[in-house]
């Protein structure tokens, strides 16, 4: 076989040689070799190249695939959405059945009231449509500012009639119904598998190698290694063992001591001071601001309004009332905010134009307020709002307040006086005591840290001695009550003594009426005592130090009025 369609590969032939242009010549069969590695190596490079091609199509295939399904959702959502929102313009809010069913079952109102705001809800009208169609895109709120517009309208219209009758008491309303559950979300769409690869072209079989020549015979091999040493012989036999040596002299052991003596047991602890507040958390991220709603159509003008009453949404009779007096010191006074006009909503109360005092307790629905015992600033008028509109003021008079009534809150001690034959003073003080573990942490009258109250310190002085508060000088023949706040807490806590000074008599010569001992509890609690003499007299309230300075006992609140002291 010949090779002459090669030679323009390789160059020339020289004497049955094959040479390339670099003058390297082959034999036959090494120029066959050549040749079929030269075909290896083209088989290799087209196969690459067909593999790179088909990953560079797939990629393009599955990008554009991605690329459809994600305009294939976004465009499912926006026909979603378009159709949520036609079927929203033709369904009545959930907001407005619910106000449709309340007033159609309730009791709380006029017939003749219950039947113009139906007409007015109820979509089979034209006003009801109109106004159905705005609270759609509105909110609960917004819905009951509408509706309480369309009540205060109507009001009027039966007030200013002959026959109305919205005026008259109603009955107390019941709770509302609780609101139904939204609708779960949608779930989201799961999205598609991807394309699974195409699989790889099997590669080609290689080329079977020729055999080889058998080479030259070797060279003699070299002379080999010294061989390894004997195995280790057995050894010899043991000897024999060797005589026991003597034991040596013991240690002598010490006597074991005796036990000592039990320590005493040590005096207990201070409690130990509050820790410090922890620190408030940080104030939390801004919600996103909701998408504003479309403007609702603009409603007919309505007919100039009437001249009403400043306290009511109609003319009301006068709703001021008073009493002939609560006694000072009486417990647990009502007072009920009786709404006659029809409204409800939020309630709110006002003493005197401010705010109520923190000793006042309200009801659970804010109609009723509760003072727990009556004290001479309770005076005044109490006024109750409802949607911040006055529905009634009540005026509460308080009998008993006399000269002898304090409760400290001016810093001073009223008519009260210390006197000189005491051991030390009772001191004016706020919030809590300069000693730990005794005395209170506000005053009764105001009940917070700004309140002022008396006490005594006892971390300073010796055990047994005593504080004195006198009273003025008060006439005899005539039976009283003094009533009071007392604070008696900490483990040191010695007596408080209640006691009158006759005319003409010191302090040191009166009689002892009452006496509280020890402990009584960290809060404040009442102490009533009748007062009787037949001669002018003082009173004389008087507090003694214990043993230690946990004794802090506390006053506040003192009321004196006619009569005996009633449970």
């Amino acid at each position: 076989m010949t090779f002459d369609h090669c030679l323009p590969i390789f160059g020339y032939v020289d004497n049955s040689r094959y040479c390339n242009t670099n003058m390297t010549c082959l034999s036959d069969k090494n120029f066959k070799m050549e040749i079929k590695s030269l075909s290896r190596t083209i088989l290799i490079c087209l196969t690459t190249l067909y593999t790179a091609l088909f990953i560079i199509l797939s990629l393009w295939q599955y990008y554009k695939t991605y690329t459809l399904k994600h305009e294939y959702l976004y465009e499912s959502e926006k026909l979603r959405a378009l159709e949520s929102r036609c079927k929203s313009e033709d369904t009545m809010s959930s907001e407005t059945q619910e106000m449709i069913y309340f007033l159609k079952n309730t009791k709380h109102l006029p017939n003749n009231i219950v039947k113009d705001i139906l007409e007015v809800l109820e979509p089979e009208n034209r006003v009801g449509k109109a106004l159905h169609k705005r609270q759609t895109s509105s909110s609960l709120h917004a819905m009951f500012q509408q509706l309480l517009t369309m009540q205060e309208s109507i009001l009027e219209q039966h007030c200013t009639s002959s026959n109305g009758t919205v005026c008259s008491r109603g009955i107390k309303g019941q709770p509302g119904t609780k609101g139904t559950k939204g609708p779960q979300g949608l779930s989201g769409v799961k999205g598609n598998h991807g394309m699974p690869g195409d699989k790889g072209l099997p590669g080609l079989n290689g080329l079977v190698g020729d055999p080889g020549y058998q080479g030259p015979l070797g060279p003699q091999g070299d002379k080999g290694q010294r061989g390894l040493p004997g195995l280790r012989g057995v050894p010899g036999m043991k000897g024999e063992k060797g005589l026991k040596g003597e034991i040596g002299d013991p240690v002598i052991m010490g006597l074991k001591g005796e036990q000592g003596s039990q320590g005493l047991r040590g005096q207990k602890g201070d409690i130990g001071l509050n820790g410090t507040p922890g620190l408030t958390g940080a104030k939390g991220f801004k919600g996103q601001l909701g998408e504003m709603g479309q403007k609702g159509d603009q409603g007919p003008k309505g007919p100039d309004g009437k001249v009403l009453d400043e306290d009511c949404a109609c003319k009301l009779k006068q709703q001021s009332r008073s009493n002939q007096g609560i006694q000072v010191g009486s417990k647990n006074i009502v007072i009920d905010c009786k709404n006659s006009t029809g409204l409800f909503g939020l309630v709110t109360w006002m003493k005197d134009s401010s705010s109520l005092d923190p000793r006042v307790k309200l009801s659970s629905d804010k109609h009723q307020l509760t003072i727990p015992d009556v004290l001479p600033n309770d005076q005044g008028n109490y006024t109750c709002f409802i949607n911040g509109r006055k529905i009634a003021t009540y005026e509460l008079k308080v009998k008993g307040i006399t000269k002898y009534n304090c409760d400290f809150e001016a810093g001073d001690i009223c008519l009260w006086k210390q006197v000189p034959s005491d051991n030390f003073d009772w001191l004016s003080h706020r919030a809590g005591t300069t000693s730990t573990a005794t005395g209170p942490s506000h005053d009764h009258t105001i009940g917070n840290v700004r309140g002022t109250y008396l006490y005594i310190e006892t971390s300073s002085h010796n055990q047994n001695e005593y504080a004195d508060l006198v009273s003025p000088l008060m006439t005899g023949n005539q039976d009283r009550c003094l009533s009071l706040w007392y604070h008696m807490f900490g483990s040191d806590i010695d007596q408080l003594e209640i006691g009158i000074i006759q005319k003409n008599q010191t302090p040191a010569n009166y009689l002892v009426l009452q006496v509280l001992s020890g402990d009584q509890g960290f809060q404040w609690n009442r102490m009533n005592v009748t007062l009787s003499s037949t001669s002018d007299f003082e009173v004389s309230i008087r507090g003694y130090k214990g043993k230690g300075y946990h004794g802090d006992i506390a006053i506040d609140d003192i009321i004196v009025y006619d009569g005996k002291c009633q449970n």
